[in-house]
């Protein structure tokens, strides 16, 4: 359905009822069916309420017909003087939205400063700055009609006011009014009456709250009050709220009431003084195709909502205006995305590889000592694909749950880069990590001639002279294979042959840092590298196309042979003596365990177990083993000697979340996490990772204290259900995304990930419209590769994230 035919039936609608209005309605009571006809003509255009009226109008009286048609009427009007597309609008350039906030004319120091306090640079900015909630503060008719615990704004007038005695009442002081038809008593905890003065007699104000009702009176305590002239009563009022810190996905109001009214005043004077103006960018198929608003109507009515709007549908993001901002936001970074990645492919040159790739899969895998899975050998071929194409560089993402064998396939990929005489970096998140790559990456590739000393490891823990010696054998390509933390991509690190990049544990490295790591590594040559990330948590479809939308994606979904499922299981805290002998009978058999805690040390605010206070319980426990403590206060050196004694001859490890990440000690097939109902669900996943890594059974036991039994909230029961009763890391992320929000998956802080205006990935109608968002960014990318029939969305794609992406091949 297009506009055209919305502004065609809308006005067969106004027609129909300027008909009916002759000599006073008097065919509203002769004709049955108007209310079906005007449903079937509106009703995708209507909201809910009304819509409901007219499939019932029939039962109406006349009063109330009539009540429904001027009520129509008004809301029709209103919705035609917003249809106006484009070529009816005096637009101006995008240009003219770029002015920096100091620039703007009718602006008082005081508002510029407020903007560019909030981080605002310029008009877009501001115009694209949108309500976090709504409060409907439009005049409710009749107060005697209106329901106890129900937010209402109600305009009264003023009969009384008295001091309440102590005894009586919680409340000190009131003020009886009426608006006509009921009485309310504004309730007061003022120890002062002179807060009251301005409820004179007979003075009318409009008070806005709960109203509550007992015992036949209806009151409400400390209500907003506005006078009857205000601009912020009658009308559906915006809610702008500001990150509550730095890099938080936690959002509050202004705390100064004058700024929230400066702020709502300013906002309101730009959007009605420039929106009007703002030129389409969509294309005009694209908005006939999901009946989406011109982009004029869309930011006023999204700022400034219209009184007779279904406030449910506003606070959902549900009405057609804050669909197509949706939309849009996915439009543009699915968009950027792309070209991006179309740039990658055609700015740089990438390393030529030669080799039989099936040759080399059969000889890779004859000589290591297990077998590879279908699912290795798939993504390998693919990868060396890439490699060999030697047109474009590879830019892959390597998906796959723990466990499932992606170390392996990246020495596979280093082996055939080593091969055609490239240097590899491998980029780790934790010297840990690093340690533990360069140990396996020693032990596999020495079994096809590569020597040792042809593999260097490069952390920050070093001695300043190994870290120089390390860095002159990278820049003479002695060292052929590099492995370390982000300090690969220093300043003074050259690689003169760097063929391939493989960065782990991809999901703590969003698409604008590892941009920013990958302009580091081809700083000293102009061959852009191939690209592996690769990342332990598996991603929900729609995390994966805006965080990871540049990169070509390759999946192990199979697991290595004769590894089982972890056997799971949920323990209040008053189960524990039972875990403690099941503890010590794997010990007996010669496997070692996990205790995982939430914190190092004991808080005062939290009522939460800590590693080190834990600790000590765990060697009384068990004084004839050895338990040991490692957390993420300790420097890496100590870290990795924990490790090492553990893997060595230690029984039991108490640990914070340090060993989260990709730790492998095979031994280990019991994780225990003590209070686990403050982790995340992919968090919990991943410590669960790391045991039963080997044809050893493994068992997780996550523990919660003994009060959530009867107190624990749903959702958290709900969250460590889903734990406990799958192994596929697949469910187990779209859950926590369901539960948690897009940005608690990708962590608080958001540096260097994408993060949005509008949309909510916690949303699914919102993933769904990501979805629908993607297919058509690829359509126009695959007409126009460099959107030169679409001027002012390249502008816009340029003005967002032109600098983030590094979209030359656009600009």
């Amino acid at each position: 359905m297009n506009y055209i035919t919305q502004k065609e039936r809308l006005e067969k609608a106004l027609k129909l009822i300027n008909r009916l209005k002759e000599n006073n309605y008097e065919k509203v009571s002769k004709i049955l069916g108007i209310g079906l006809f005007l449903y079937k003509l509106l009703s995708d255009l209507l909201n809910d309420p009304i819509k409901e009226d007219l499939k019932i109008f029939d039962k109406y009286s006349k009063e109330k017909k009539i009540a429904i048609l001027e009520f129509l009427e008004k809301l029709i009007k209103q919705r035609l003087e917003k249809y106006q597309l484009n070529r009816e609008r005096k637009i101006k350039p995008l240009e003219a939205f770029m002015v920096e906030i100091r620039k703007i004319p009718f602006l008082s120091l005081k508002e510029k400063k407020l903007l560019e306090s909030l981080g605002f640079k310029t008009l877009i900015d501001v115009l694209y700055f949108f309500p976090k909630s709504y409060e409907d503060r439009r005049l409710n008719k009749s107060l005697k009609y209106c329901k106890a615990n129900e937010k209402i704004c109600v305009k009264v007038k003023v009969i009384d006011k008295r001091k309440l005695s102590k005894e009586d009442s919680p409340y000190n002081f009131e003020v009886l009014t009426t608006d006509g038809t009921a009485y309310l008593s504004l309730k007061y905890r003022y120890k002062d009456f002179r807060a009251l003065l301005k409820f004179k007699k007979g003075s009318e104000w409009v008070v806005c709250g709960k109203l509550k009702i007992f015992n036949g009176e209806r009151y409400m305590v400390h209500p907003t009050v506005y006078t009857p002239e205000s601009e912020l009563v009658d009308r559906i009022v915006p809610i702008y709220m500001v990150r509550k810190g730095e890099g938080k996905e936690e959002y509050v109001e202004l705390s100064s009431a004058t700024k929230r009214k400066l702020l709502l005043n300013v906002m309101k004077t730009i959007v009605k003084t420039y929106a009007p103006y703002f030129p389409e960018y969509i294309p005009y198929k694209l908005l006939q195709k999901y009946n989406y608003p011109t982009i004029d109507i869309a930011l006023i009515n999204t700022h400034l909502p219209p009184s007779t709007e279904n406030f449910y549908d506003l606070l959902e993001k549900k009405t057609p205006y804050q669909q197509r901002l949706i939309y849009e936001e996915f439009l543009i970074l699915s968009l950027a995305l792309l070209l991006q990645k179309k740039h990658i492919k055609t700015g740089y040159s990438s390393p030529k590889m030669e080799g039989d790739i099936e040759g080399f899969i059969k000889e890779f895998e004859d000589k290591l000592p297990f077998q590879l899975t279908n699912a290795q050998r798939r993504v390998l071929r693919e990868i060396l694909s890439d490699m060999k194409e030697g047109k474009t560089p590879m830019n892959r993402l390597l998906q796959g749950d723990v466990g499932s064998g992606k170390t392996i396939v990246a020495i596979g990929a280093t082996l055939f880069a080593y091969r055609n005489g490239y240097q590899t970096a491998v980029m780790a998140p934790t010297e840990i990590l690093a340690q533990q790559h360069y140990k396996n990456f020693v032990k596999y590739l020495k079994l096809f001639g590569v020597k040792s000393s042809e593999i260097v490891l490069l952390t920050g823990s070093l001695t300043r002279s190994l870290k120089s010696k390390i860095k002159q054998l990278i820049k003479t390509n002695t060292a052929k294979i590099v492995i370390g933390t982000h300090a690969l991509f220093q300043e003074d690190i050259e690689f003169p042959k760097l063929g391939l990049v493989i960065i782990d544990e991809q999901h703590r490295f969003g698409v604008l840092q590892r941009k920013a790591l990958l302009e580091r590594g081809i700083r000293h040559s102009s061959i852009y590298p191939h690209t592996l990330v690769m990342t332990a948590t598996p991603i929900p479809r729609t995390l994966l196309l805006t965080e990871y939308g540049d990169l070509d994606v390759s999946i192990i979904d199979e697991m290595p042979k004769g590894r089982r499922p972890v056997i799971t299981k949920l323990l209040y805290e008053d189960e524990k003596e039972k875990l403690l002998l099941f503890v010590r009978r794997e010990i007996e058999k010669g496997n070692k365990v996990y205790v995982i805690y939430p914190l190092i040390e004991e808080s005062e605010k939290l009522e939460l177990k800590s590693a080190v206070s834990e600790w000590e319980k765990w060697k009384k426990f068990f004084p004839d083993k050895k338990v040991l403590l490692l957390h993420g206060r300790m420097k890496d050196s100590e870290k990795q000697r924990v490790m090492e004694e553990f893997k060595k001859d230690g029984h039991i490890l108490v640990s914070t979340t340090v060993v989260e990440v990709g730790v492998d000690v095979p031994e280990a097939t019991v994780m225990i996490i003590e209070d686990a109902h403050r982790f995340g669900l992919s968090q919990l996943h991943q410590l669960r990772g790391r045991v039963g890594r080997s044809d050893k059974q493994g068992y997780c036991f996550v523990i919660v204290p003994s009060s959530l039994k009867e107190s624990a909230k749903e959702e958290t029961l709900e969250r460590l259900k889903v734990f406990v009763t799958t192994n596929d890391g697949f469910k187990i992320a779209q859950e926590d995304l369901r539960l948690r929000g897009g940005g608690n998956i990708l962590g608080t802080q958001q540096t260097g990930h994408i993060t949005f205006s509008i949309a909510d990935l916690n949303n699914p109608s919102h993933q769904y419209i990501l979805l629908q968002a993607r297919a058509d960014a690829e359509k126009i990318i695959n007409k126009d590769p460099y959107l030169e029939k679409l001027p002012t969305l390249k502008k816009l794609i340029l003005y967002r994230y032109g600098n983030k992406m590094d979209l030359g091949v656009i600009g």
